[in-house]
């Protein structure tokens, strides 16, 4: 987004309107009591939609947004009215919004990247939540936009506050090794401590599985790893896991000695780069991999790994849950597990994590009447969500009741109420009420977060089913011992950590950042495959310091030299 852009919106603008609490509110009664507390006369909140379909697949044929349970119980239960400006289809968001802001053009209450945010923020576009945030503060809410006390920051300028920032915990952008030891037996590994701990152990591994049928095609040879052109942080079949073996990142700021470094231009990435050229040269990957986007429809990446084609699959700790769920209903004989992070020694590698990783920020446009109504309408979610997702009151649901439970679709909503810390917190409490041999538990026994009841009963569900491929995929993802989440958390406990410290935009960010990442990007593939020597890696750091990388690094010292 443009600065020329927002100041067109502002001179549209009209002066902000100021904070309104409910006329009944009293200080005698609590935050929460607050929170569900009705407006006296009705408030109109005008949002606008990025449009995706709902991912239940109860939900009524003819459930629309501005007909879902959420706009017609925040109408009974608060007395706010909920308005959808526009909506379209995700692909038409970004034109759409560019144009309506041009015209002066914002709604009340709506979500914006990190690059808007600045923009707007700066420029005076947001109204400010500070006093609202001070009155409707309470644990359910700071566990989603400032779970650890300091995550509110990012969308905090100048000590107030501009925007919700809504983001994952840290340890989510961790990458795993995935194995099937099915598959596996056919080059004599039997158990997991024989799977690989350093990179040239992994490599000893891949070469016989290039020699082998391990996947019963009656071919041998490769390729044997998955590879897409999305090569780091897409969390499935990249080189992450790769990259992190030898302590290079291909992005990220750390301080260095008080200054902050930028980790694509590292010269150990060299190394990194040097070694997955050498796999590609003995074809470990497709040849075009390149040519492949992992996220693609009908990616066929994706579909090899669901047919078996690969008995080692890099990835989040999410992916038993998709796609390796996918590929143990085809193959009930497969038997995934998670190996130990690679490493040049064997011992577990530095890792680098976002101080604080977000992604988008729900905010108040500035000429907002009632700001504080993103806290209320949260709030409602929250607890809606957190009661009704419980088993029990679902099978007491009458038709009426479960009609409208499935008509309550999240991402028609301009806020989220996703707790990053839910992961570990389910985790932790349901391994706990599973070591005391509970089946049946109370409200007392849950965990307050909106993920809990869904956790819970797919662990019921694994009970029952352990061989059904869904079930185990949820299961082994977030709650087994041994699986994803559990391998997620014993990977920032043991690891030591360097922090990428910025997570604010700059106005070089925002003119540069994209043109300088395809430059990386284009360069370390072409680096992968051949098509570039490792040397020229030389010559792109020296490009992307006179593209802008230089103007960006003064920028973010600048700032973070003011943050100590």
């Amino acid at each position: 987004m443009k600065k020329k852009t927002i100041s067109v919106l502002l001179s549209a603008m009209m002066a902000a309107g100021c904070l309104v609490v409910p006329a009944a509110a009293s200080e005698s009664k609590s935050v929460e009591d607050l929170l569900l507390e009705p407006y006296e006369e009705t408030v109109d909140i005008h949002v606008v939609l990025q449009y995706r379909e709902s991912e239940d697949p109860l939900t009524p044929t003819d459930c629309t947004p501005e007909t879902s349970t959420a706009v017609k119980k925040l109408k009974e239960d608060l007395n706010i009215n909920l308005i959808y400006d526009w909506i379209v289809n995700a692909d038409q968001y970004d034109e759409k919004f560019g144009a309506e802001l041009a015209a002066g053009n914002l709604p009340d209450v709506f979500m914006v990247g990190p690059n808007d945010f600045e923009d707007l923020a700066s420029q005076g576009g947001l109204a400010d939540l500070t006093e609202a945030y001070e009155t409707y503060k309470c644990d359910a809410l700071d566990n989603i936009f400032n779970y650890d006390g300091n995550f509110l920051n990012v969308g905090t300028k100048d000590g107030s506050v501009y925007g919700l920032p809504m983001g994952t915990d840290p340890a989510q952008a961790t990458s795993q090794m995935y194995y099937n030891m099915t598959q596996l037996e056919s080059v004599g590994i039997t158990s997991v401590d024989q799977l690989p701990k350093t990179i040239d152990e992994f490599e000893a591994l891949c070469d016989k599985l290039m020699e082998t049928d391990y996947d019963g095609d009656g071919e041998v040879g490769g390729p044997i790893l998955p590879a897409c052109k999305n090569y780091m942080d897409a969390q499935l079949g990249d080189f992450t896991p790769f990259f992190h073996a030898y302590e290079t990142w291909n992005s990220g700021w750390y301080d260095k000695d008080g200054t902050l470094q930028y980790a694509g231009i590292d010269e150990g990435i060299k190394t990194t780069l040097t070694k997955l050229n050498e796999w590609y040269n003995k074809g470990y990957f497709q040849k075009d991999f390149a040519a492949y986007d992992i996220w693609a429809a009908d990616s066929p990446v994706v579909n090899d790994i669901v047919a078996g084609k690969y008995a080692i699959v890099p990835g989040s700790w999410w992916i038993p849950n998709w796609p390796l769920n996918s590929n143990k209903v085809e193959h009930p004989e497969a038997n995934w597990v998670v190996g130990p992070n690679l490493s040049v020694d064997g011992e577990q590698p530095t890792i680098m994590l976002d101080r604080y990783p977000v992604s988008t920020f729900v905010v108040a446009g500035r000429d907002c009447k009632n700001p504080e109504a993103i806290f209320k309408m949260m709030y409602w979610s929250w607890k809606y969500c957190t009661e009704n997702s419980n088993p029990d009151v679902q099978n007491a649901m009458t038709e009426e009741e479960q009609t409208e439970w499935h008509s309550y679709v999240y991402t028609w909503l301009p806020y989220r109420i996703y707790s990053p810390t839910s992961l570990r917190i389910n985790y932790e409490t349901i391994n706990k009420l599973i070591d005391e041999g509970k089946t049946e538990i109370t409200e007392e026994d849950a965990a307050g977060n909106e993920e809990f009841w869904g956790a819970w009963a797919s662990y019921l569900n694994y009970k029952e089913n352990p061989d059904d491929g869904v079930a185990w995929g949820t299961y082994f993802s977030r709650l087994a011992p041994d699986g994803g989440v559990a391998n997620m958390i014993k990977t920032v406990e043991s690891a030591d950590i360097i922090y990428d410290e910025v997570y604010v935009t700059t106005p070089a960010m925002i003119s540069r950042q994209s043109e300088l990442n395809k430059l990386r990007d284009n360069t370390f593939l072409a680096i992968i495959m051949g098509e570039s020597p490792v040397d020229y890696f030389d010559t792109f750091v020296e490009q992307w310091k006179a593209q802008g990388g230089d103007e960006i690094s003064a920028e973010v010292n600048e700032w973070y030299q003011s943050e100590k």
